[in-house]
């Protein structure tokens, strides 16, 4: 301040008023380089702050939904595929292991390439149906006229649309069998044998035969189901806690349900197909002994007496051909309060598993179904060791 008043006294030596004057401006000048430095820092700060990652990794699926889906910056779309459209199907398919072709042959068949009133008003792509408990609000009502009942969920923008959708294919026994299936087909078809369709999904269908176009035509199996399926295997398994030794090796034969394959047993649920398993291993009495829910099957009963051991929590290398296998309730494989159970046929690389299993996307039946690890779902595997 000073120096300012230097400036303006005409009393001063010209000499000093002129060093004094350029002294004050060297000192404003300063000041606004560093004002507007700072300025220009927040506003990149800002920017970036808003900008959306898209590193591709994070947002594992744990058996809970969650919006956020792993976005692929490489990933772009077609002349008809937008190419936000092919990054939340990807990301999609990474997130719960499926096919990103299944997934964008669904969603221009179901939304009309994106033009369908569920579409445009709920960013629903996929004909997901509201009920009682989810958590989205009802959009706009289903059929013309609200002819089919019921609404459709209203999601709040399309990269909630897009998630939902793959956790339902991943939580509902009825679907979730496409989970690490490669075949767009065969994705299509338990799809179609789950109920996804009120008109069904056959081979002759138009459904299925629309979708299947849609993929070929558009090359989607070379463009974007190969780069998914090289990134299901970044899933992490879980811990181990066993109350056995893991590497103890079983003596169960899984083969033993063969002969039940396509038949009902003990009423037709999951936890009756294990009971006949273990019965015929020697184990524990399970129908009518009170217990019901699969997910508690590894501590409802005495294993040890009858010669099996116990493996909690275990990972999938804990995994081996004839043990029982036990999911958590509320969970990926066991969406209910009973949690679900089957038997394991074999392991093959890469978090890939066979088991036999009841009451699950083939309805209530003995059948075969290829499973891919999922961190957190399995509580307990049971296994037969003498």
């Amino acid at each position: 301040m000073k120096r300012f008043f230097k400036v303006l006294d005409p009393n001063a030596p010209t000499a000093v008023r002129l060093y004094s004057f350029f002294a004050l401006f060297g000192s404003f000048t300063t000041i606004l380089i560093v004002f507007s430095s700072a300025i220009l820092m927040f506003m990149v700060m800002g920017m970036l702050s808003m900008q959306k990652p898209v590193t591709g990794s994070g947002n594992k699926f744990t058996g809970e939904y969650t919006k956020e889906l792993p976005i692929f910056d490489e990933i772009k779309g077609t002349d008809k595929i937008p190419d936000d459209v092919a990054k939340f199907a990807v990301g999609s398919a990474v997130k719960y292991k499926l096919l990103p072709s299944v997934i964008i042959s669904q969603w221009a068949y179901e939304s009309e390439w994106g033009k369908s009133a569920a579409a445009k008003h709920d960013n629903n792509y996929f004909g997901i149906t509201y009920f009682s408990g989810c958590p989205f609000p009802p959009g706009t009502q289903r059929g013309v006229g609200g002819s089919e009942g019921g609404w459709y969920m209203r999601f709040p923008d399309m990269e909630s649309s897009f998630s939902y959708y793959g956790y339902m294919v991943a939580v509902q026994t009825n679907f979730n069998a496409c989970v690490g299936n490669k075949s767009p087909g065969d994705s299509l078809l338990i799809l179609g044998r789950g109920g996804y369709a009120a008109a069904g999904i056959t081979e002759s269908s138009p459904y299925y035969t629309s979708c299947m176009s849609i993929i070929e035509s558009n090359n989607l199996v070379a463009l974007y189901d190969s780069f998914a399926i090289e990134r299901w295997d970044d899933e992490v398994g879980g811990t181990s806690t066993a109350d056995g030794d893991a590497s103890t090796p079983g003596v169960g034969d899984s083969a033993i349900l063969d002969r039940l394959l396509g038949t009902s047993i003990y009423g037709g649920q999951c936890y009756g197909m294990t009971a006949y398993y273990v019965d015929q291993l020697g184990g524990p009495t399970m129908m009518g002994s009170g217990f019901m829910n699969a997910s508690d099957i590894g501590t409802d009963y005495d294993w040890g007496k009858y010669g099996w051991i116990v493996i909690k929590n275990p990972s999938f290398s804990d995994f081996k051909a004839g043990d029982v296998i036990n999911y958590k309730a509320f969970s990926a494989m066991g969406p209910t309060m009973y949690g679900h159970t089957g038997v394991i046929a074999n392991t093959l690389p890469n978090g890939q598993y066979m088991t036999y299993e009841q009451n699950a996307g083939q309805g209530q039946i003995v059948a075969k179904y290829n499973r891919t690890d999922m961190p957190g779902v399995v509580s307990s595997i049971v296994r037969k060791v003498k």
